[in-house]
């Protein structure tokens, strides 16, 4: 039976133990600037802040006029833009420095979490499939879709999990500067894994998983 394991013990996902033959196939972590554009929404917000800005100075330069409040208003609006931006952008930096993806010939460990870090495993046999996801900027997602939803909480798994499905959330690997290659080899890891599996393997049920705390 296999099962996803999450481990809140603090270990490094580089310091984790290997099974016999288990072999690292590729480690990597996401690009901090990939996470706030896309993640965090950081366009969206400095574009929201950019018209209150412009808002603000069609109303002094055509209805106010230039009046002590109304610079003071603006400033104020200015200040707390650029006070939002370094903290996504701090955000954005800190999440991709407490997160490790690795890929062995087993399973995908994501091991991630800025206050409390924890460790999610993810055996390739509970896998179904694999989605990659390219962005204009050259980073991309790679989204893995887990048999009979794989029992892991929402919380457990974010920010590394595509959509807002609470129930059946799908763990995700994002921000990948190399995304096309870990897909393409995560892929063929998850072939050849099956391939081995039994040829009525594809007629039992899926394996059962759960998510549990070490």
């Amino acid at each position: 039976m296999s099962e996803i394991t999450t481990r809140t013990d603090g270990a490094a996902a580089v310091g984790f133990t290997l099974e016999p033959g288990e072999r690292i196939m590729w480690q990597g972590r996401p690009r901090s600037q990939a996470l706030r554009r896309h993640l965090l929404k950081s366009r969206w917000v400095m574009a929201y802040v950019g018209g209150l800005i412009a808002w603000k100075l069609a109303l002094i330069g055509w209805v106010r006029g230039v009046r002590p409040q109304e610079v003071s208003d603006l400033t104020l609006i200015v200040v707390q833009g650029i006070g939002l931006g370094l903290i996504l952008t701090y955000l954005a930096w800190a999440l991709a420095r407490s997160t490790t993806y690795t890929l062995t010939s087993l399973r995908l460990v994501i091991h991630h979490g800025i206050a409390l870090q924890g460790t999610v495993d993810i055996p390739l046999r509970a896998l179904r499939s694999v989605a990659l996801r390219h962005r204009a900027d050259g980073s991309g997602d790679v989204a893995l879709e887990i048999r009979d939803g794989g029992g892991i909480g929402y919380a457990k798994l974010w920010p590394h999990v595509r959509g807002r499905s609470l129930s059946q959330p799908v763990p995700m690997l994002r921000g990948l500067g190399d995304a096309a290659f870990v897909g393409s080899l995560l892929s063929r890891q998850l072939n050849q894994f099956h391939s081995i599996e039994p040829a009525n393997a594809a007629h039992e049920a899926g394996p059962v998983l759960a998510a549990r705390a070490a």
